[in-house]
Formats: structure tokens, C-alpha cells, sequence
């Protein structure tokens, strides 16, 4: 059994139903899914307000929970206007000391260079 949080840096979750499906599939295969709240969370065209999108991101600093999956709900746009308020070195310590498995597409991966870029750390 892996273990994945969501967190939602970028636009919308606009299929809602291809979501819950992907959540269903997850936790129907014996996966524990934290923090799903995030698949419906909304602000205009972004997965909710600048600031609990940049709290998804900064909170990863404080996951205590080991071998954790660290999941983008989506990309698309939003996750770049979040780049200059994001812990860095914060979360290039904790992926020193445990690393997340963090995995994104399209715009997360602004998130994954920013942190080669300030923490010299991979994800």
C-alpha cells in the first residue's frame, strides 16, 4: 500500500468525475489518498486562493508521514505564481532529511525545477 497526498498549485480540477474516479480507483486498490479535499477546492480558474495553493506547496515542509507520494491534482496554469513564496530552503531540507516522491505535470514542473534550482534537490 503507497500513500499519496494531493495538493493543488495550478488551475481548477475541471472533470470533476474523472477525479473522484482516479480517487476511487486509488484507495479501491488499497492506497491511502490524504488531503483529497483539494480535488474541489475552487477560486476563479485556480484550485482555490493564491494563498492555500502556496499553503499545499509550503506545507510539505511539515508532512511527517514517511514514503508519502506527493501528487498535483493538475497543471495547466498557477503554479508559477506561486514561485516567489515558496519555502524553499524549507523544503529542500525536508528532502534532504526524507524525501517525497513528488510528481506533477505541465506547470508543477516550474515547482520541481524551482527546487533543483534553490535547493540543488531532485524530486
Amino acid at each position: 500500500m503507497s500513500r499519496f497526498h494531493l495538493i493543488a498549485p495550478s488551475g481548477y480540477c475541471i472533470n470533476q468525475q474523472a477525479a473522484l474516479r482516479g480517487l476511487a480507483r486509488l484507495t479501491e486498490a488499497g492506497h491511502q489518498v490524504d488531503n483529497s479535499s483539494v480535488i474541489a477546492r475552487r477560486c476563479q480558474r485556480f484550485a482555490g486562493t493564491e494563498a492555500e495553493r502556496l499553503a499545499d506547496v509550503n506545507s510539505l515542509v511539515n508532512l511527517k508521514t514517511p514514503n508519502t507520494i506527493v501528487m498535483a491534482v493538475r497543471g495547466g496554469y498557477g503554479a508559477s505564481r506561486l514561485l516567489e513564496e515558496i519555502d524553499w530552503q524549507g523544503l529542500a531540507a525536508r528532502q534532504q532529511q526524507d524525501p517525497l516522491l513528488l510528481c506533477g505535470h505541465s506547470d508543477f514542473t516550474a515547482i520541481q525545477c524551482g527546487l533543483l534550482a534553490q535547493g540543488n534537490v531532485i524530486s
